[in-house]
């Protein structure tokens, strides 16, 4: 019988497999360190373009806020200006009532009658004077409420003295003014 050694053939095959399985631990290593690599710049050039992006939105953001502020600037100019114009509205308006007012009066003083004094009086116009008898007293006051100026007339004195050596009588009236009664009810 002839004997053949197999020892040899089998460490070959041995060292084969080996050779085989460092191979593949091989290829397994520099595809995990490739895969490690390439993943490491996918992941930095997204972060680069993630700081880029953000460093343009700071820098929209900047131009923005400075954009705000102007835009602040105007709406406080914008709102000086609004009450500027309301007070000069207020000037206007006030400057016109008390030349109508006294116009009104003048209207509405029966003859025999004259004024001493003309007072605001909070909504209304406190009107002193002076009249020959009471009947120009009640006309006058008559002639006050048909005004659309004024609402109600109310006598506050009327009183009997002597001017000049003649009996006159004396008298004060509060004329409520027609705006001035709606303005005091809203506010």
């Amino acid at each position: 019988m002839i004997r053949i050694n197999l020892l040899p053939a089998r460490e070959a095959r041995r060292r084969i497999e080996l050779r085989h399985q460092v191979q593949v631990a091989i290829v397994t290593v520099l595809a995990a360190v490739g895969g490690g690599v390439w993943g490491y710049t996918i992941q930095n050039s997204s972060l680069e373009a993630r700081q880029q992006e953000l460093a343009g939105i700071e820098e929209e953001i900047k131009r923005l806020e400075a954009v705000i502020k102007e835009v602040q600037k105007f709406e406080t100019k914008k709102a000086l200006l609004d009450k500027k114009v309301g007070a000069i509205e207020d000037i206007k308006i006030k400057q016109r009532r008390p030349a109508r007012l006294l116009d009104e009066i003048s209207r509405s003083l029966p003859e025999q009658m004259w004024l001493v004094s003309i007072r605001d009086a909070g909504g209304g116009l406190q009107i002193s004077g002076k009249s020959f008898d009471n009947v120009g007293i009640a006309a006058f006051m008559e002639n006050l409420e048909r005004s659309p100026l004024f609402g109600n007339v109310e006598l506050v004195e009327s009183k009997s003295e002597l001017l000049q050596g003649k009996q006159v009588v004396a008298f004060t009236v509060v004329a409520h003014i027609a705006g001035s009664q709606k303005k005091e009810a809203t506010s």
